[in-house]
């Protein structure tokens, strides 16, 4: 009992010296033969399929050819596919009694009796092993106890190796993704100490081979952006600024009991296009101005200069009106430029009812001409936002401009005010003819006009509801809108409250 006890002890620690599949039982495999007093032994692996993934056997004489025909033999016909079928291992007392041990032609050694064992895990036979012996009777019933705690302990063993396996292959796969990508990639602990930095961060910090793991990540930057991205309750996206002029877009995540992780991508190309875009766009507007200019004032003198006939003046009232609403245009474009262009908004704590009442204001002569009934619902009594007061109002106005123009003759607008948690939320609601769902998606996108059914007979530019976007994100609230086809739309922007009453 002894005996067995320090051989199962020092095959659990051959078990855990390697993690190489073959090199651990191949080691198990020498021992126990030893310890049985066997001739030779044998391991079997099998797949999912119970098919044989690998063999190993101990006698090294055996050439490969021969090795595979034994393999295939005694696992269709012999002693070993019986323990697969049955699940269970037995002792053989003598071959030449036993059908279930195969004799076959050219046989490298001769086998008298035999003792096997399955290797188990999970309710499935992982492999099997096998002794044999040159003489009948030599192994006993009570061998089978010790096989069983080896081949319980080699299956154990063998699906650690397996996880191991697999668990590094995975972080190898993640590795060379992580150093292969142009995003710099940060990890750092909850205490801020940096566990990971891909080639991409490294440049980025310009650490040039300085040691950077398990360091604090304000020892190795002094960029106030990225520093302040990884302090608590700091926005979980941001534009970041490097000192070597590139523009990073960074968004931060936590991982539950490890810390954050940090990509960062360069928007540099993107923020230079957009920067060349806006350009353009102000150049070509402010250089459409004067033409502009010039196409409406040449109407007034061909008006002044003498009778038109009804023809001409129809046609005079037609260019008129092209003319302002590409003037329309161009302001709304300049308007817009200027917007995107903006770093620092000037802002003021003010009344939500006082950025709503101006906007309904400018707005009820538009709704009265179409007979539009202009309804005001406030249920925010005094609650302040932090804002842009001109800016705001231009939003909201816009919003109402948009649904009087879509709303028919004789319909009804309204805008309600309210209080949801901690954000003000102001909504515009229309019965006019909807948005599609499909267009719902671009109703913000610029010159986007998701009515064409309707759009000809609507004056507009195509670029109100991009500036409310432009003017909200600046305001860093949400605006969306919510619509049903004939049945009309409700456009919602929420803004943070700073107090309530």
């Amino acid at each position: 009992m002894l005996e067995n006890l320090l051989l199962l002890n020092r095959i659990s620690d051959e078990l855990n010296k390697d993690l190489d599949p073959g090199k651990m039982l191949r080691r198990v495999l020498n021992l126990t033969v030893a310890h049985l007093n066997a001739s030779t032994g044998s391991v079997m692996l099998f797949d999912a399929q119970n098919r044989v993934s690998a063999y190993i056997l101990q006698r090294e004489d055996v050439t490969r050819e021969n090795a595979s025909r034994i393999v295939g033999t005694v696992l269709t016909e012999g002693f070993a596919g019986w323990m697969l079928e049955h699940g269970e291992g037995g002792v053989i007392h003598d071959t030449y009694k036993d059908a279930r041990w195969v004799i076959y032609n050219n046989q490298p050694y001769d086998v008298r009796s035999v003792i096997g064992m399955p290797m188990r895990r999970r309710q499935r036979v992982t492999g099997v092993l096998t002794l044999v012996h040159d003489e009948p009777h030599h192994f006993k019933e009570e061998d089978l106890a010790l096989l069983n705690a080896i081949a319980g302990q080699a299956a154990i063993a063998l699906e650690n190796a397996q996880l191991f396996k697999e668990t590094e292959q995975e972080r190898s796969r993640l590795s060379a993704i992580i150093n292969s990508t142009q995003d710099a990639v940060l990890v750092t602990t909850p205490d801020s100490k940096v566990m990971l930095l891909n080639p991409a961060a490294q440049e980025m910090l310009g650490l040039n081979g300085q040691t950077w793991h398990k360091q604090k990540i304000g020892e190795l930057t002094t960029n106030a952006d990225l520093l302040t991205l990884f302090t608590p309750d700091s926005p979980k996206t941001r534009e970041i600024l490097l000192a070597d002029g590139r523009t990073m877009w960074a968004k931060i995540t936590e991982l539950p009991d490890m810390g954050q992780v940090a990509v960062l991508r360069d928007v540099s190309p993107y923020k230079e296009l957009d920067r060349m875009k806006r350009n353009f766009v102000t150049a070509f507007t402010h250089d459409l101005r004067t033409p502009l200019a010039t196409v409406k004032g040449y109407i007034e003198l061909v008006r002044m200069d003498g009778p038109v006939t009804t023809r001409q003046q129809e046609d005079l009232v037609g260019i008129a009106r092209a003319a302002n609403s590409m003037k329309a245009m161009v302001e709304d474009l300049l308007e817009l430029s200027k917007l995107e262009q903006l770093e620092q908004l000037p802002i003021e704590i003010v009344k939500v009812e006082d950025i709503v009442q101006p906007s309904v204001g400018y707005m009820r002569p538009l709704a009265k001409s179409k007979e539009i009934t202009l309804l005001v619902q406030d249920t925010t009594q005094g609650t302040t936002i932090e804002g842009n007061v001109v800016l705001l109002v231009r939003a909201i106005s816009n919003l109402l401009d948009n649904a009087i123009k879509y709303t028919p003759r004789g319909g009804k607008v309204t805008i309600t005010s309210s209080c949801n948690n901690d954000q003000a939320q102001i909504a515009v609601t229309d019965n006019g003819p909807g948005i599609s769902a499909k267009d719902l998606p671009r109703v913000f996108e610029k010159f986007y006009r998701a009515r064409a059914e309707v759009d000809e007979d609507v004056p507009g530019t195509g670029l109100g509801l991009s500036i409310v976007k432009t003017i909200v994100e600046h305001h860093h609230g949400k605006v969306w809108v919510e619509s049903q086809p004939q049945v009309g739309s409700t456009f919602t922007i929420t803004l943070l409250i700073i107090s309530a009453l």
